[in-house]
């Protein structure tokens, strides 16, 4: 199974801080009276390359915790193992954050289309967070009835309302910090999910 792709993580984060850095800077030169346009583009540019960059990666996160869904109750049903939970990440609300995202850049300054993006990206990580929840209990579940295997949760739980006020309080910082870290988490679980799977092929 492929993982999140830790170098574009990195590339937009470092990219959104460097951007974020010289948008102050280019704010200043405005209100100086004397904008520098080269500088105004370089920020444009590096902006865009984060965006895309963590566009990408968010989009990574869903579709393979999904594929690993899917192969947990392909799983569960091969094993006859009823489960209650069947966690998804939808993909409307990613489709509507792109979509006004993409209003946003045609059509700066309506903030209409922002107030939107930011509502559906904090849909979009609400499903995320609860597939996460709720793929790790599973886990718990079908590896302890089937194998005896003690699982241990990989990713930390988190809710939406604490990542929104951590990421408000630190002006951007923490989201940065988190989305390495949770991209990090996510490979981590498929990489141990992977090595549970292959041993009890072995064993079986």
């Amino acid at each position: 199974m492929k993982r999140v792709n830790m170098n574009l993580a990195w590339m937009g984060v470092v990219f959104s801080a460097m951007s974020s850095i010289l948008l102050l800077e280019y704010y200043r030169e405005i209100l100086a009276g004397s904008p520098s346009y080269t500088l105004g583009t370089v920020t444009l540019f590096l902006s865009l390359i984060s965006t895309i960059s963590l566009l990408i990666v968010y989009r990574q996160w869903s579709v393979l915790l999904n594929i690993n869904v899917l192969q947990t109750l392909r799983l569960a049903e091969q094993r006859s193992v009823n489960l209650n939970e069947k966690p998804f990440v939808p993909n409307w609300p990613y489709i509507a954050f792109i979509a006004f995202w993409f209003l946003e850049f045609l059509f700066a300054g309506i903030w209409f289309f922002s107030l939107l993006q930011l509502i559906f990206f904090v849909i979009f990580l609400h499903y995320l967070f609860e597939t996460i929840r709720k793929l790790q209990e599973i886990k718990i579940h079908l590896y302890r009835t089937l194998f005896n295997i003690d699982y241990k949760p990989v990713i930390k739980e988190r809710n939406v309302l604490s990542v929104f006020l951590l990421t408000l309080f630190t002006l951007g910082v923490y989201w940065l910090y988190l989305v390495v870290r949770l991209s990090r988490e996510i490979n981590e679980f498929l990489d141990m999910d992977d090595r549970i799977m292959r041993n009890l092929e072995v064993k079986s």
